[in-house]
């Protein structure tokens, strides 16, 4: 071997061996944000979103407008063992689920109203099913009132697959900032 190339192979051995030691020694600076990096790269590319609403994190079951925010939680009992995907359980009547609700059955939305101010204010919902003209044919509905608890609770029987829509009404709703809409999606 020639000297060249043994001096060439020791100055490249140090050269990693001060790297190697300089990452060590500094790893709790760079080493926690690489690691939240990597977790997030991971979950954003390769896990599926959640259905239900107990796997899902409470950004993804909220509503919002300019001055008002909700958080939407539906059971869901299907009406059959078919239309909830196969055979249930007695505890999956205890399942909760955000926007998408996998069969025909019935539903109960429960809302959380985010700001206390807005508990003393008059809120209505409705539940309709979106036509297939785009017009909407209403299911259920709550009338106007004070939700002092901070909840809104509505029931209905979802006899058909398709897009329906839960709107929520602050007041007296006279601009669009105070409705909130969240689609809801049966058997999608």
């Amino acid at each position: 071997m020639s000297p060249g190339r043994l001096n060439l192979l020791v100055f490249v051995a140090i050269i990693l061996l001060i790297s190697v030691n300089g990452a060590a020694f500094t790893y709790r600076l760079w080493g926690p944000a690489l690691n939240q990096y990597a977790t997030d790269f991971w979950k954003a590319h390769t896990l599926q979103p959640a259905v239900k609403a107990g796997d899902r994190t409470i950004s993804e079951c909220l509503g919002v407008s300019d001055f008002y925010s909700v958080h939407l939680t539906t059971y869901f009992l299907p009406d059959s063992d078919e239309s909830a995907g196969g055979a249930t359980d007695d505890l999956s009547k205890y399942d909760e689920y955000c926007d998408r609700v996998p069969g025909t059955g019935k539903v109960i939305f429960s809302v959380t109203l985010m700001e206390k101010e807005a508990r003393n204010e008059s809120v209505a919902l409705s539940f309709y099913q979106v036509q297939s003209d785009g017009g909407l044919k209403e299911i259920n509905a709550i009338p106007a009132g004070p939700r002092t608890s901070g909840f809104v609770t509505l029931d209905a029987s979802v006899a058909h697959k398709g897009k329906y829509l839960l709107k929520l009404a602050f007041g007296e709703a006279k601009n669009a900032e105070d409705t909130i809409e969240m689609p809801i999606f049966v058997g999608q």
